[in-house]
């Protein structure tokens, strides 16, 4: 019985996935290499520089493109890391940029300046009406410095339980200070955007990379 000559011809395999050709493979790499072998000048043959020249940018190109991948692995191993990570965040105080002041139980919240340089915060507590309540001075230095409120009013007593907000203004000599309030509240959630962890803090979104501080 006549036998049907086997051909060179290559097609899709059923059932693989369509191949991107716009990336050349190992294999595409030496079909080319050959066919250039093959067709070459007999009298003016490739330099045997120029052939381990090829040999040797392929093997660097092949060895990028492996470093590339695991350096992929790596960034995802590590954010899946750093997300875990994240969710001890749930359930502890941190510290962001705020205004704002509880009394809780009869304490009051912790609340923060950082500051350009050191001089006198000027404080003020407000209610939930916007009228002063209470007003006093802290000494501050560069960086983060305290300037939490005791929960004492201006007339000696005690504020009752409730949310305040603080109008601070901080100087040196007279000569007002770049400075940042920060305020300090409970991490109620946790979720993620873009690989980006955003806590909620007493009902306001903050990226992870806003904290300040983390209490115990």
């Amino acid at each position: 019985m006549p036998v049907t000559g086997v051909t060179n011809t290559t097609g899709p395999v059923i059932g693989a996935p369509e191949r991107d050709y716009s990336e050349m493979t190992d294999l595409d790499f030496m079909t080319l290499l050959v066919a250039q072998i093959q067709n070459q000048d007999p009298m003016s043959p490739m330099d045997n520089s120029e052939f381990t020249a090829q040999m040797t940018q392929f093997t660097m190109l092949d060895d990028l493109a492996s470093l590339n991948d695991k350096m992929d692995d790596n960034i995802m191993v590590g954010q899946s890391i750093n997300n875990t990570a994240m969710l001890a965040l749930v359930g502890k105080d941190v510290t962001v940029e705020g205004d704002s002041a509880w009394i809780e139980d009869g304490a009051a919240s912790e609340n923060m300046v950082a500051t350009s340089g050191p001089g006198t915060a000027t404080v003020k507590v407000l209610d939930e009406t916007g009228n002063v309540v209470a007003t006093y001075t802290k000494s501050v230095g560069t960086g983060l410095s305290d300037i939490s409120w005791d929960g004492t009013l201006d007339d000696g007593s005690q504020a009752p339980d409730g949310s305040y907000t603080l109008d601070v203004s901080v100087e040196n000599g007279g000569t007002p200070l770049d400075f940042t309030t920060l305020m300090t509240g409970h991490v109620q959630s946790l979720r993620y955007e873009n690989n980006a962890g955003v806590v909620t803090v007493d009902g306001q979104e903050y990226y992870v990379s806003d904290i300040y501080k983390v209490s115990e």
